[in-house]
C-alpha cells in the first residue's frame, strides 16, 4: 500500500532510517503537510481534520485573538523529555520569547490554555491520555470541544476544564459545558 501511494506522490515517502533517535527538534525536517506528535519517542502522524473541526477551530481562534490572547494554532507543546511533544489544535501563550522566526514549540510552562477539537472519525486522545499529559505538565486550563448532539455543522459543545492539584496529583475537573456559539457570545460582551 505504501509504495502505490509514494508512486502516486513522492513526498509521502519517509525518510527514518534514525527513528529510534527521532526527537522534538527533528519533526521540522519530516515532508510537509502533515502533523505530527512524539509521544514517549514514538512518532504519530494526525489524521486530516474534517471542515466542522476547522471550522470550530478558526471561531475559537478569532475570538481569543479578540479578546486579546496570543493564541496560535497547531501550537506546539514541548514535554519534559526531548522526544515528547503534543499538537493541539490551539494553544494560548503567556508569554511569546523574542524570535518567534525560530520556534515551532514551546514548553508546556508557556501555555495558559490549550484548546482540542474532536472530530467524530478520529478521536486522538483528547479525553484520557492528552487530558492527562497536559495536566501533568501544568497548563491550567484544557478545552475539549466536540460535536453537539444533533451534529450541527454550525455549532459544537465546549467542556472547560481547570488543572486541580489539590491531593498532589495534577489532574483536571469540569468547571462547565457549554455550545461555541454561547462561548463566542460571552467573550463579546
Amino acid at each position: 500500500m505504501l509504495a502505490a501511494m509514494t508512486e502516486l506522490n513522492p513526498s509521502l515517502l519517509l525518510n527514518l532510517s534514525s527513528i529510534e533517535k527521532l526527537d522534538v527538534d527533528d519533526l521540522i525536517s519530516l515532508p510537509k503537510g502533515f502533523r505530527y506528535e512524539l509521544h514517549n519517542g514514538n512518532l504519530v502522524i494526525m489524521t486530516p481534520s474534517t471542515f466542522w473541526h476547522k471550522e470550530m477551530t478558526g471561531r475559537l481562534y478569532v475570538m481569543l485573538r479578540a479578546a486579546g490572547f496570543r493564541v496560535f494554532q497547531d501550537a506546539g507543546v514541548r514535554g519534559t523529555r526531548p522526544r515528547d511533544l503534543r499538537l493541539p489544535d490551539l494553544g494560548v501563550v503567556s508569554q511569546v520569547p523574542p524570535g518567534l522566526t525560530g520556534y515551532s514549540n514551546l514548553p508546556s510552562s508557556a501555555y495558559r490554555l490549550v484548546v482540542e477539537v474532536v472530530s467524530r472519525n478520529s478521536p486522538n486522545g483528547e479525553f484520557d491520555h492528552k487530558k492527562l499529559w497536559f495536566a501533568e505538565h501544568g497548563i491550567p486550563e484544557y478545552w475539549i470541544v466536540e460535536e453537539t448532539p444533533d451534529r450541527s455543522d454550525d455549532d459544537g459543545v465546549v467542556t472547560v476544564l481547570r488543572l486541580d492539584e489539590a491531593g498532589g496529583k495534577a489532574e483536571y475537573v469540569v468547571e462547565r459545558s457549554l455550545l461555541v456559539s454561547e462561548l463566542e457570545a460571552e467573550y463579546r460582551s
